[in-house]
């Protein structure tokens, strides 16, 4: 129970790879030395396209060891290093991240929606609260039916109407798996305007009535909304307005606010405390296009010839 669910189901496969590779190559797996790690790393190079996912499993690896009480210290770190990072150079990858939802393919969306329909007023709450939320989709709704028993998503009970809105709560997130503290977050309404969440929150409920302890997001037919209904939506809507699908998932939704906030000029420390990001990861998620580059260089330029830099004033 020190690890949560997905990443124990990780270690589990990342061991019976590794057992599987040392059983059919008879090499020993415990304790593993300097040379069999190197060998595994190479032959993980065969259909591994990121030298991060074989990092990963490496890692794997080495948990193993530490939980079965064996030694790593004997590991030459330097040379299984130094393979990997040969391996990086010979495989290059670009990490191909989704691209980020933003307010105006938000009201494309909307115009191909059939807001008629008590399925699509869900779905057009759901894109919402996806976005202005920064939501995971681990925090909006579950992804098979045995997290129904353990429900971390949102609930109906965790939605509360106050004069200026709504106040979400979230009990699990990825940086509160302890219980430690609740994730509150307001949402206001953005008058005269589709994109007003709370707006789409009351259709949706007036649509389709449910108890306070059931999933926030359900279905005309009483099911929930799980993930993989939830992408095929958005890639079918995403589809309607023209564009590549395969270019979007549901974290184009977390990616377009914090993109948003950025071009907003919020401070850094803000927008991390938006995503409930512990470290700076969320930088990665930040897109500067080619727009904002272009008005970059163009206000560098500018301030150069205001400030008569271009004489030597400097």
């Amino acid at each position: 129970m020190a690890y949560a669910e997905g990443s124990r189901r990780n270690l589990n496969t990342q061991w019976e790879s590794f057992l599987l590779f040392c059983t059919y190559f008879k090499f020993c797996p415990l304790p593993a030395d300097t040379e069999t790690l190197q060998l595994y790393a190479q032959f993980l190079s065969r259909s591994f396209k990121s030298v991060e996912s074989i990092k990963n499993y490496i890692s794997g690896v080495k948990i193993m060891h530490l939980l079965l009480g064996a030694k790593i210290e004997h590991i030459n770190n330097f040379l299984l290093n130094l393979s990997l990072k040969g391996m990086s150079k010979t495989k290059l990858h670009m990490v191909r991240q989704a691209h980020p939802m933003t307010t105006n393919l938000l009201l494309k969306i909307y115009r191909v929606l059939d807001l008629s329909s008590p399925d699509d007023n869900t779905f057009w709450c759901l894109f919402l609260f996806a976005f202005f939320l920064l939501a995971r989709k681990s925090n909006l709704v579950p992804t098979t039916k045995k997290e129904l028993l353990n429900p971390k998503f949102l609930l109906s009970k965790d939605v509360r109407v106050t004069s200026t809105g709504l106040l979400i709560t979230m009990k699990w997130t990825k940086t509160i798996q302890k219980g430690e503290r609740l994730l509150v977050v307001p949402l206001t309404c953005i008058n005269g305007s589709p994109l007003c969440p709370v707006k789409a929150y009351h259709r949706m409920i007036g649509y389709i009535p449910r108890s306070m302890s059931c999933p926030l997001f359900i279905l005309n037919s009483g099911k929930p909304v799980f993930y993989n209904t939830y992408l095929k939506k958005l890639r079918s809507v995403i589809e309607m307005i023209g564009l590549d699908p395969s270019h979007f998932s549901t974290h184009s939704f977390r990616r377009g606010m914090a993109t948003l906030a950025f071009q907003l000029n919020l401070p850094a420390d803000i927008i991390q405390l938006l995503g409930d990001w512990k470290s700076d990861a969320y930088k990665k998620y930040l897109y500067f296009s080619l727009t904002d580059k272009l008005r970059l260089s163009k206000y560098i330029s500018d301030k150069i010839q205001s400030e008569g830099y271009e004489h030597g004033n400097l």
